[in-house]
């Protein structure tokens, strides 16, 4: 991974925060440092005292595991699904019609 387009760049900060934790430390140093904080490699460099190279293969390497982490447990994209249900129910009229659907949403689950 040479440079982080801006879809990538939305794509890896959210399954960072869902699957952040499970990164090495130091490599959760790395993401934070570049997702949250939105600091450039030579930022990141000359605050960890590391070469630019280290600071992109750990981002990478890092982007690579949360692929993996995505792949087999698909947290991210069942929270995404579960949350455009939870915002459509706002466009619902009646209580019944809310109802109804909730029991539809608990019953994917």
């Amino acid at each position: 991974m040479a440079k982080i387009q801006l879809a990538d760049f939305v794509k890896y900060g959210k399954l960072f925060d869902v699957y952040g934790k499970l990164l090495s430390e130091e490599r959760q140093a790395l993401m934070s440092l570049y997702f949250n904080y939105n600091m450039t490699l030579a930022e990141i460099s000359k605050e960890k005292g590391i070469s630019r190279q280290a600071v992109l293969d750990g981002i990478s390497k890092a982007c690579l595991k949360l692929d993996e982490f995505e792949s087999k447990l698909n947290f991210n994209d069942k929270k995404e699904k579960f949350e455009s249900k939870l915002k459509a129910l706002k466009n619902f009229n009646s209580l019944d019609e809310i109802k109804e659907k909730v029991d539809e949403i608990l019953g994917e689950i």
